[in-house]
């Protein structure tokens, strides 16, 4: 009966099969470890991409921030006394318009005119602040004229606020200035001269304190408008200014009209 031969592994064999299956395992482990790298890099990745958007954001909002700390910087800078007022604070840049000869809404006399200095002024009500506000502005309410807002029922301190007080004393010097329009009319320049007189040195007096208290750093040049050779100063310089409308509005938004008991004042 014929045998059944069965070829004999030789060690050469056995080696060759165990380094095949040592090769296919490392490849298979390799790309295992290549898709977990992979995996880890594309995982990873997406967080750093979301860090460096993260930082961005932040670099840019804290430079804006610091631009606008700038911006503000100078204003800030400059000591001020308290104010309930100066919420309404809001600065801009803005040229005088004043030509050699002044010709403009609030120059001169008529109804024109007299309407834009009531609007400027003489239709603005006091304001009212409470004793700690008073406090605050380093002022004294012992004695002070205390009232009731008819509003709310409120009780508290009159103010009123001083530009309109310039204001109105400069309307004054313009209304003497054209004391034979206005006299006929009544109001003040038709006091006595005495009285007159009296009301005119103590608006000069109020404003020569408030020019001196601002002191005025800008400066202007001279040009020749006339071309005539005769040099002219020039005021349309720019300057730093406080937007008198916002204030205006504030004092209309928090005025307290006087009560039926309150004395004139």
């Amino acid at each position: 009966m014929p045998q059944s031969y069965r070829p004999v592994e030789t060690h050469d064999d056995a080696s060759d099969s165990a380094s095949e299956t040592e090769k296919f395992a490392w490849k298979t482990e390799t790309a295992t470890s290549r898709g977990r790298i992979h995996a880890f890099a594309t995982s990873h990745w997406a967080w750093i991409a979301h860090a460096v958007f993260l930082l961005a954001s932040i670099t840019f909002f804290t430079v804006g921030l610091c631009m606008r700390s700038s911006a503000h910087k100078q204003e800030d800078s400059i000591p001020m006394t308290w104010s309930p007022v100066n919420e309404a604070i809001n600065y801009e840049i803005k040229h005088f318009d004043l030509a050699p000869i002044p010709d403009g809404p609030f120059v001169g006399v008529g109804d024109k005119v007299d309407a834009m200095w009531e609007w400027a002024t003489d239709g603005i009500p006091d304001t009212m602040v409470t004793r700690d506000e008073m406090i605050k502005m380093k002022m004294d309410p012992n004695g002070a004229l205390e009232v009731t807002d008819p509003r709310t029922g409120k009780r508290g301190f009159r103010v009123a606020i001083e530009v309109f007080h310039q204001l109105h004393c400069l309307n004054l010097l313009r209304q003497a200035n054209h004391r034979s329009y206005y006299a006929p009319l009544g109001g003040d320049t038709a006091a006595e001269p005495e009285d007159l007189h009296g009301h005119l040195d103590h608006c000069i007096d109020a404003l020569r304190q408030f020019v001196m208290c601002q002191s005025d750093t800008n400066v202007f040049p001279f040009r020749f408008p006339f071309n005539d050779g005769d040099p002219w100063p020039d005021y349309s310089s720019p300057r730093m200014c406080r937007n008198y409308e916002k204030v205006r509005q504030w004092a209309v938004d928090h005025g307290v009209e006087r009560g039926v008991d309150e004395p004139e004042h």
